[in-house]
């Protein structure tokens, strides 16, 4: 048996549909395009040379940047190493006089000072993730 295709609804349908485009489109076309003249061609290339000169800018500096974040990761790690080798080589001074107050105020500012220095890091890193 042959496939017969009932058109009448479909029709309808994409008349009303027809209409709606038609109007839209002649709605639109009656809109000024552009109202201000167009910019000048001169500044245009300028525009984008200036952009393709800081992207080969950029990408040439990137490799700096990724070792800039190494070398103040190797920095932190140094520095967290050197804080906890003071923290037990100096435990008599620490516990006894007023100097030793000092030295553990001074070694704990300085681990909260490391720990806002890698907290910024990590910042930095995400960002540019």
């Amino acid at each position: 048996m042959p496939m017969v295709w009932n058109r009448s609804s479909d029709a309808e349908a994409d008349d009303r549909e027809t209409l709606a485009v038609t109007s839209w489109m002649k709605e639109l076309a009656s809109l000024p395009v552009y109202e201000r003249p167009l910019p000048d061609p001169t500044y245009l290339w300028w525009k984008a040379e200036l952009l393709r000169r800081w992207d080969v800018q950029q990408k040439a500096t990137e490799p700096i940047e990724v070792g800039e974040q190494v070398q103040v990761g190797i920095g932190l790690v140094a520095a967290v190493g050197l804080l906890v080798w003071l923290w037990r080589t100096v435990p008599g001074i620490a516990t006894t006089s007023t100097t030793g107050t000092s030295l553990t105020f001074g070694l704990a500012f300085t681990g909260v000072l490391l720990a806002a220095t890698a907290a910024v890091m990590v910042r930095d890193l995400i960002r540019r993730s």
